[in-house]
């Protein structure tokens, strides 16, 4: 009996080892587990944040892929407008420079005809030379007036009113 009796002692201190030994593997896998629900909490924030600021930088880069567009678009018209600018600011100039050599050419034959009616006043007869420069003096007037006028038919009114005016002056030299 006593061998039965320290043979059951025996079984239980084992028992009483084993079971004490589950309840610090169960508090170990207790310990274990909360460990493991904190990382995943920890992991879940960590993963939210991360989806929050990949969303941040997706809308952020969208913003300024928009507004580089916006500005190259921009940049494109600013640059057609300015080279449209140039091109009339050319074609501008290149008008008044022949206009300005068109009514040059218009002085001198006037003053070349003034200088040839001073010589008949005085008493050479130039008269076939002032009716050339007139007709000269009428073509360079027609050329500076078409080129310079925004209005046809008004500067053809006036030319035909200043050829009258201008060969009724020789005739009245002659006379």
């Amino acid at each position: 009996m006593n061998k039965v009796q320290s043979m059951a002692d025996g079984w239980k201190s084992k028992m009483d080892r084993v079971s004490s030994e589950k309840e610090i593997t169960q508090a170990k896998l207790t310990s274990v587990e909360v460990q493991l629900w904190v990382a995943k909490e920890e992991a879940d924030k960590r993963s939210q944040l991360n989806n929050e600021l990949r969303a941040e930088l997706s809308s952020e880069r969208d913003a300024l892929g928009k507004e580089y567009e916006a500005i190259k678009s921009k940049l494109d018209t600013t640059s057609a407008d300015v080279e449209e600018m140039v091109a009339q600011y050319k074609a501008d100039v290149e008008a008044a420079e022949a206009c300005l050599k068109t009514n040059a050419e218009y002085i001198r034959r006037l003053s070349r005809r003034e200088t040839l009616k001073e010589i008949h006043a005085r008493g050479f007869d130039l008269l076939s030379e002032i009716e050339e420069a007139k007709k000269l003096e009428v073509e360079a007037k027609k050329l500076s007036e078409t080129e310079g006028a925004e209005d046809s038919e008004g500067s053809e009114e006036s030319e035909g009113s200043n050829d009258s005016g201008a060969e009724s002056g020789p005739d009245e030299d002659q006379a």
